[in-house]
């Protein structure tokens, strides 16, 4: 996963952030625009300059929006915000999909395809929370520091920060998490039999710490751009092995004796977790967003990421599924070999690196804030960051599963980010009234009613999905993968 990295900037000119944070101005209502700011005397002399002064006042309640793009025309296109997406949801989750597939049965196709759909119209509806926010509040015409926060702060009030904040870091440690284990295994399997995967989890914690105390990760796009290379190359090489083996003489016995057994309901809601943690990207996409030179086109490169991811997810997990059944493993990368697959195993191992580091950034910078850390480099910012890389191989030695952790991740927190807070926050901000007393969009009633119906299957498959992941994390058959016990 890659994440943008204007949002992580320390400077100056985004202190207005903390605004959002109960700092600064004073609070004034969440949905209601700014009268103060317009107050124009309304002679009543005649009907012309009555007519006249009422419409300036309208012009100064509500100007005109005008987005304003990064300077000097710094910023990200259409196609690489898309690639952004892409790589930021498809490194860790495109590996488990096969396995996603064999809890559910081949009934996870059309969920896969149900959960692209509401995902990725969710996410649009968020990228317009964001033009909404831009022309009633033109301080976020600037890069704003947490984005999504913001949006959640002006449509749900301080209760949707606080919400939108703890699921976002949640989310951020979780999946950081995840990629840490598969990390981890990948290298355990290049390295095999000389280290076990629980000490290759220290040997690549060891690599991340010093680079974990780096400021911020600044222009990565090359590196996006990058990950959806070996994401693409590594679903190529994966169903290409896996139709190889499948097709070969000397695993006859091998594919004769798959099964595909009728998945249960617990199985059936822990591939659902699976399947969601692939396409909830959503916790960044207002950060995308913010870095792009024109705003309002962000629903085309979330339109055009998804079209994308699914071209990709659907050969992996049929195929992968098709030919291994029941036996697939978490992580169909290791069901395959080659010198091809090899290769992409060290590609893929780099990629996580850099989406560790990325990942952690933004969760680093919260806590140095709360503690109150020095923005310049120094022993406070390395011990804090330093702690939350120990924290995180603590939770990859106790837990080493990565699928459990992908699966409760997949089923709280991404659910909340990708489900339930779009549609939220984009029907309250555009019911919100204008000067003229009319909403701010109006939105049409099948259109209401797909949005609230992607909140309702989000509710329900999220309260389900955790508690039946939260079950199988701490299950005997996890736990004795533990690295402590």
């Amino acid at each position: 996963m890659v994440l943008s990295s204007k949002s992580y900037d320390v400077a100056s000119q985004h202190r207005h952030e903390r605004q959002e944070e109960g700092g600064g101005r004073k609070d004034a209502p969440i949905l209601t625009p700014r009268l103060e700011e317009s107050k124009v005397p309304i002679p009543t002399t005649t009907t012309t300059t009555t007519t006249t002064a009422i419409n300036t006042a309208a012009s100064a309640v509500s100007p005109v929006p005008t987005l304003t793009p990064s300077p000097a025309g710094k910023g990200l296109s259409v196609c690489v915000a898309a690639a952004f997406l892409v790589a930021e949801m498809s490194g860790s989750g495109v590996l488990a999909l096969p396995r996603a597939l064999a809890n559910t049965g081949w009934a996870g196709v059309p969920l896969m395809v149900l959960l692209c759909l509401a995902v990725g119209f969710a996410g649009t509806r968020l990228g317009m929370c964001w033009v909404l926010l831009e022309e009633r509040w033109p301080e976020y015409h600037r890069p704003c520091r947490r984005p999504y926060p913001a949006i959640a702060r002006r449509a749900l009030g301080k209760a949707g920060y606080g919400v939108a904040v703890v699921a976002q870091t949640l989310t951020l440690m979780g999946v950081s998490t995840v990629v840490l284990i598969l990390a981890g295994d990948l290298l355990a399997s290049l390295t095999a039999p000389l280290l076990t995967p629980c000490s290759c989890t220290g040997v690549v914690a060891c690599l991340l710490t010093p680079a974990s105390w780096l400021a911020t990760p600044k222009d990565f796009w090359v590196a996006s751009v990058a990950g959806v290379m070996v994401t693409v190359l590594q679903c190529v090489v994966v169903v290409v092995m896996t139709v190889v083996r499948g097709s070969s003489s000397d695993t006859t016995t091998i594919t004769t004796t798959t099964t595909t057994t009728q998945p249960s309901l617990s199985s059936f809601f822990l591939g659902f977790g699976t399947i969601l943690f692939s396409f909830g990207g959503a916790s960044t996409f207002p950060t995308i967003q913010n870095d792009m030179v024109d705003r309002t086109r962000f629903p085309l490169s979330v339109a055009m990421a998804f079209f994308v991811l699914f071209g990709l997810y659907l050969p992996v997990a049929a195929v992968g599924y098709g030919v291994l059944g029941d036996t697939v493993p978490n992580n169909i990368l290791l069901a395959v070999s080659g010198v091809a697959v090899t290769v992409v195993r060290v590609l893929l191992f780099v990629h996580l690196l850099f989406a560790f580091i990325i990942l952690l950034n933004p969760v680093a910078q919260g806590l140095e804030d709360v503690l109150g850390v020095p923005l310049e480099f120094g022993w406070r910012r390395s011990a804090a960051r330093t702690c939350l890389v120990a924290v995180e191989v603590l939770v990859s030695l106790v837990l080493p599963d990565f699928q459990a952790i992908l699966n409760l991740v997949g089923g709280s927190t991404i659910a909340i980010m990708s489900f339930v807070l779009p549609p939220l926050c984009y029907l309250r901000l555009t019911a919100a009234k204008d000067p003229a007393g009319l909403p701010f969009r109006n939105v049409g009633i099948w259109e209401r009613v797909v949005l609230w119906g992607v909140v309702v299957m989000g509710l329900a498959g999220s309260l389900v999905t955790t508690y039946t992941a939260a079950s199988s994390l701490v299950s005997p058959a996890v736990l004795q993968r533990s690295c402590l016990f």
